[in-house]
């Protein structure tokens, strides 16, 4: 337990007893007090040490269970269970004590600073961010966006910006519009959310009108401005509204996070396939592959080349990476990973059903749980899967009735996203068209 817990416990006895424990005297009263309470014995020495007069050691649990005894407590253990509801209460006032104040002061900065290591600190600065973003007070939130605050691991890092970005798809048109004017100009805000959510569901929605927007402030040759680049240049293509502009991979540089690597990488691939350039799209292949060679994170490095090359329908190519590197790329850092797993046993099923492999391909798919996708992927992975499913059922049974399911759920899809790209006969004829 921290010292912090045990100077509550101080201040407990404290109050029991009466009086302030101040100088030696009132430790005796107070250890004839616990053993005539209690009547269980507490060392002189241990209660000195215990109150700060000899150097402070981490008290047994016997000594924990006498004092919580002589507060009321059965024990220990029941103490802290009331402590802890007690703290809570009190962090959660805290909290919305700072969400519904009209400034953020210093005093509130250095308390959620102390409470980063806490498990629930991301849901803390969610509901913040939240009732700011409520309260259309952008102003406080563009200060709230402060360094010293926003430092999370990354579960919890991707955990606060979806629950950001799940609040921005329920505001209206003109709430959105007001946020997007008022906060994309921060830094802070733009890195800790906007790039670590991506939301291919709104790709077409509120999330690419704060891509859009982001751009304005992007430094030139920054992570952030090839990071812009690419998401709307990949959006052109799955609306079909354009062909891929020309995005150069020497604007990758060495500290990028890995996973923008792999973006751009990726987003060549299918540029110089688009293109019909084989030469260069053997050596971007190449470049993947010394990277790759490089790294312990082949599952990041790859998170966008699987569905690029399913797109482009390069068999080999996603063969010889699940082959050499099975083992990495289903290995799952956290919660956010299911949806690249799933793209890893799409992409396998896919193969199985063009070999022909139909009852092994039936146990791939039924592996694939589309629940356990985060929000962000859903409707992106989820047409490739029904894509799948209806190349097996169309390998399998053919029932018409199927089918038909299958290729409105598809359509819907389509229309939710914007992506025009996934026309009907792509679906139809995935694995008869081949390019």
């Amino acid at each position: 337990m921290s010292s912090e817990n045990y100077n509550q416990l101080r201040l407990a006895i404290q109050k029991r007893i009466g009086y302030q424990v101040e100088n030696l005297s009132e430790i005796k009263m107070l250890q004839e007090a616990i053993e005539w309470n209690t009547k269980k014995k507490i060392s002189f020495n241990t209660l000195r040490r215990f109150f700060g007069f000899l150097n402070s050691t981490n008290p047994n649990l016997t000594t924990l269970n006498t004092l919580s005894q002589y507060i009321g407590y059965e024990n220990y253990s029941a103490y802290q269970k009331n402590s802890l509801r007690d703290n809570d209460w009190f962090v959660w006032t805290q909290t919305i004590k700072i969400e519904l104040s009209d400034s953020i002061n210093e005093v509130d900065i250095k308390w959620l600073e102390s409470q980063q290591k806490t498990n629930d600190y991301h849901l803390k600065i969610a509901s913040i961010i939240k009732t700011f973003i409520y309260r259309k007070n952008y102003t406080i939130l563009n200060k709230f966006f402060d360094a010293r605050i926003f430092k999370f691991e990354e579960e919890s890092q991707l955990k606060l910006a979806a629950n950001i970005c799940l609040l921005f798809r329920s505001l209206n048109n003109e709430d959105i519009t007001i946020a997007i004017e008022k906060i994309t100009t921060n830094q802070l805000f733009r890195e800790n959310i906007l790039h670590w959510f991506i939301d291919y569901s709104c790709f077409n929605g509120y999330y690419g009108d704060f891509i859009q927007e982001a751009t304005k402030h992007a430094l030139p040759d920054s992570h952030e401005s090839l990071f812009y680049d690419l998401i709307i240049s990949y959006n052109d293509y799955l609306s079909s509204n354009s062909n891929l502009k020309f995005i150069d991979l020497n604007r990758i540089q060495p500290d990028f996070f890995i996973v923008l690597q792999g973006r751009c990488l990726a987003y060549n691939l299918l540029y110089f396939s688009q293109q019909k350039n084989e030469i260069k799209f053997e050596q971007t292949w190449n470049e993947l592959l010394k990277k790759i060679s490089k790294t312990d994170q082949v599952n990041l490095i790859t998170i966008e080349v699987f569905p690029v090359l399913l797109l482009i329908k390069d068999f080999d190519k996603t063969n010889y990476l699940i082959q050499n590197y099975y083992e990495e790329l289903l290995t799952l850092q956290n919660w956010s990973g299911y949806p690249f797993q799933g793209m890893i046993l799409l992409t396998q099923t896919l193969h199985l059903i063009k070999e022909n492999e139909i009852k092994e391909a039936k146990v791939g798919l039924d592996l694939i749980d589309l629940t356990k996708f985060s929000l962000s992927y859903y409707d992106y992975i989820k047409l490739f899967y029904l894509i799948a499913k209806y190349q097996l059922e169309l390998a399998s049974s053919s029932c018409k009735i199927q089918l038909t399911e299958i290729q409105n759920e598809y359509k819907l899809t389509v229309n939710n996203t914007g992506f025009k790209r996934f026309t009907v006969d792509f679906l139809t004829q995935y694995l008869t068209k081949i390019d």
